[in-house]
């Protein structure tokens, strides 16, 4: 599946056709930086410090701890491996769906799971270590009541926060540091111009701990990639996101007046649910009209149902009229 949809890709942009992103990961990261930094070992020593500053005004954290790695996969492994708990304890959003990568973290130490919705969970307390999803492969945003009771209740917590740092601000929530989580972590390529690496923050033992094994396992990063970390905390622009996010409930109303399907409204775009064939239909968005999805360019394992995210640049610039207009076409079964 995923090939064909490379090979869609490719094709368009070597007729110099233009893509668009709807996934929210298709990020712009720009490594630049002075020579000296783009080195190895020298790189951590002069960007690490300028990181660490920036990342903690981007989650208004003054005095917490930062470190990045390879992905956000990579630290949950991380903070798995560094505590070896025997209960694991993770909180979704209302009908959200799991990541696999704590499921498979829990796998590896012999961890007992228990995964439920949010509302539903048992005391946090009862459980060594516990993890929330800020926001689901969806964008289902977790209620910020299950955040201040999680991140204040003394347990070992972690936000699982990879795009939902940004997304929940859009909901006028806080960023993960301030409802008392031990550990955020979050992508720096998803609605961020970063790389696709996993930045943490929160308490200095908990991040040393979680380093420490990442450095062990070779779950760094290198020069070009901080540089770019560090370049998407200075560059992200809220405000953008939120005025795109305040044109989503017209999109999704446009929608459902032109389409016999179910229209979800999520945190950061739509979720369409009809008769057709999901695969399909975003194999052929992608050849006809250029738009990428996590549907059509996923790797295994991921939900291949027809979403959108219409918080990315590209999707306003598709223009949110256009997007209506070109669904409505491709799919059908117009009113």
């Amino acid at each position: 599946m995923r090939e064909r949809a490379l090979e869609v890709l490719r094709g368009r942009i070597e007729a110099g056709k233009p893509v668009y992103d709807f996934t929210g990961l298709a990020s712009r990261p720009d490594p630049s930086a002075e020579p000296d930094e783009l080195r190895t070992y020298l790189c951590e020593a002069l960007l690490g410090p300028r990181i660490e500053e920036e990342a903690r005004r981007h989650f208004e954290a003054p005095d917490a701890s930062v470190f990045v790695a390879s992905r956000t996969t990579a630290l949950i492994f991380a903070v798995t491996l560094a505590f070896g708990p025997e209960r694991v304890l993770h909180v979704l959003p209302r009908g959200g769906r799991p990541h696999p990568s704590i499921e498979e973290a829990c796998s590896l130490v012999g961890a007992e799971l228990v995964e439920v919705e949010e509302g539903e969970h048992p005391d946090p307390r009862d459980f060594d270590l516990v993890f929330v999803t800020g926001c689901d492969v969806s964008w289902r945003v977790v209620s910020e009541d299950t955040l201040e009771e999680i991140g204040g209740s003394g347990a070992v917590t972690v936000l699982d926060d990879a795009s939902g740092d940004r997304v929940r601000r859009l909901h006028g929530q806080d960023p993960g540091p301030a409802y008392g989580f031990d550990l955020t972590v979050t992508s720096c390529d998803k609605l961020m111009d970063g790389p696709r690496a996993g930045l943490a923050i929160g308490d200095r033992s908990v991040v040393s701990e979680v380093r420490g094994v990442c450095e062990s396992m070779g779950w760094t990063v290198d020069g070009p990639t901080l540089a770019a970390v560090l370049n998407a905390l200075r560059s992200f622009d809220e405000e953008a996101l939120r005025r795109r996010y305040e044109a989503v409930p017209e999109v999704a109303g446009a929608l459902r007046d032109v389409l016999d399907a179910e229209v979800e409204e999520t945190g950061a775009g739509v979720v369409l649910r009809g008769s057709w064939d999901d695969v399909e239909v975003a194999l052929k968005l992608l050849k006809d009209h250029g738009m990428m999805t996590i549907t059509a360019l996923g790797y295994g394992g991921v939900e291949r149902e027809l979403r959108f995210n219409l918080l990315t640049s590209d999707a306003e610039r598709f223009g949110y009229d256009r997007f209506v207009s070109v669904l409505s076409e491709e799919l059908g079964d117009v009113r």
